[in-house]
């Protein structure tokens, strides 16, 4: 009887558990399998919650949550055995303690946890198996589009800054004048700097949820004239972020008119896979 190669087990079970190392056909399909596992687990608690439907049909959310929480906790210790398939986590110890404390493992231990927790020490705290929606990002971050927005932000994010820089000083300036003319005649409502930044925040983002209102004239002048100013600064990320992604659609369509005519820049090594990449591809690996 043929010996089982571990390590070659390890590397196929690892590049099925993980899209962005190898996209395979059993990838893919696991992917679309876990993402339907989320999405009914997570239907299930918020149905739940709704008591006639509990009352009716508890029977069937515990048997869907238990087959849910049975797929977690068998994919959890099998992503943590075979992660030292990746050269980023060789080490059969610390390379798998690295892993673990990779934000996605933990918010795979944190859903399967509670289960447990509940189980054998009786504490229930199941609401967290909610965690189990981050996965989707997972899945989805690996799509072009989702690459484009992080790269827009990247590329735009020192301007983004200083926008988001003066929206802080004016919403401090903002809070700062009108406590120091409403807080006289109204000083339980306004009443500190930081009580008054709530009204600035929605006066700023033109929302006005009226539970704060000036009284005085000039508090009435200056509440107008912050909701004229913040309708500009709110402008100014959205402003930032269409120049970025206009210059990347620019910078993308230039890239596919080279590949056309057969010019496509350097040549690197992926570290990784060792597979030649094009210069024009080089935005995908970022």
């Amino acid at each position: 009887m043929a010996t089982m190669d571990v390590p070659a087990l390890k590397k196929r079970v690892y590049r099925v558990l993980e899209p962005a190392y190898d996209r395979n056909k059993a990838s893919v399909s696991f992917d679309i399998f876990i993402t339907l596992v989320i999405l009914i687990s997570i239907t299930v608690m918020v149905l739940s919650s709704v008591h006639s439907l509990w009352t009716r049909y508890s029977s069937l959310f515990n048997v869907v949550f238990l087959f849910t929480t049975v797929v977690f906790s068998i994919e959890y210790p099998l992503r943590l055995w075979s992660c030292t398939a990746d050269s980023r986590y060789t080490s059969p110890l610390r390379g798998r303690l690295a892993w673990a404390l990779t934000p996605y493992a933990l918010i795979d231990l944190i859903v399967v946890f509670p289960f447990y927790l509940d189980l054998f020490v009786g504490i229930n705290v199941t609401a967290l198996v909610v965690l189990r929606v981050f996965r989707v990002f997972k899945l989805i971050r690996y799509s072009d589009p989702i690459n484009m927005i992080i790269r827009v932000v990247k590329a735009q994010k020192d301007m983004l800054i200083t926008a988001y820089m003066v929206l802080f000083i004016a919403l401090i300036s903002a809070s700062t004048l009108m406590f120091q003319i409403e807080h006289p005649g109204q000083p339980d409502t306004f009443s500190s700097i930081p009580a008054t930044m709530w009204w600035g925040v929605v006066t700023l983002t033109t929302v006005g949820y009226g539970d704060m209102v000036p009284l005085t004239t000039a508090g009435r002048i200056l509440g107008g004239c912050i909701t004229l100013l913040g309708i500009g600064i709110f402008a100014l990320p959205a402003g930032i972020l269409a120049s970025g992604f206009t210059q990347e659609l620019q910078r993308r369509m230039s890239l596919k008119t080279r590949g056309h005519t057969g010019h496509h820049g350097e040549v690197y090594l992926c570290p990784h896979c060792k597979s030649e990449i094009h210069e024009s591809e080089l935005w995908r690996k970022k």
